[in-house]
């Protein structure tokens, strides 16, 4: 889990329900920048950029995402394996894969299936990923 003094991410949209949130911390904040990655991933998947390079860090827009612009705020550089590790996970899960953390085996295989969709698919997988993660991330916490 990612620990760091300063913030990792602001989306700088004042209307963000994650980033405005009165009880936002840094994995709130990092949450967003997976919501953020995954609606690039959608645009990615809709110019038929193969789903293992949205999934990248090596990727086309995540490698822009790396270097920054003014525009596009760039999380921490020693948050970047979570966030990969993160949003195959998310990925994973709207594919089918009931997991409880990225060891599962079968993630892998469960991406390289998913790889095969036509992209109008994996667009819709990519928009349940989202939904999926906000839904875990924004249910009320019961101890």
């Amino acid at each position: 889990m990612p620990r760091s003094t300063a913030p990792a991410w602001n989306c700088h949209n004042d209307a963000c329900p994650i980033c405005t949130a009165p009880g936002r911390d840094e994995m709130t904040l990092l949450r967003c920048a997976l919501l953020t990655l995954l609606e690039h991933g959608r645009w990615m998947a809709a110019d038929e950029i193969p789903l293992p390079e949205i999934l990248s860090a090596g990727g086309d827009y995540l490698s822009r995402l790396a270097v920054g612009d003014a525009n596009t705020p760039v999380p921490a550089a020693e948050h970047w394996p979570w966030l990969d590790a993160e949003l195959r996970l998310a990925v994973a899960r709207a594919a089918g894969l009931d997991a409880v953390s990225t060891l599962d085996p079968r993630i892998d295989t469960v991406l390289a299936t998913a790889a095969r969709r036509t992209w109008r698919r994996q667009v819709d997988m990519l928009d349940l990923a989202a939904e999926q993660l906000t839904e875990r991330h924004t249910r009320p916490h019961t101890t």
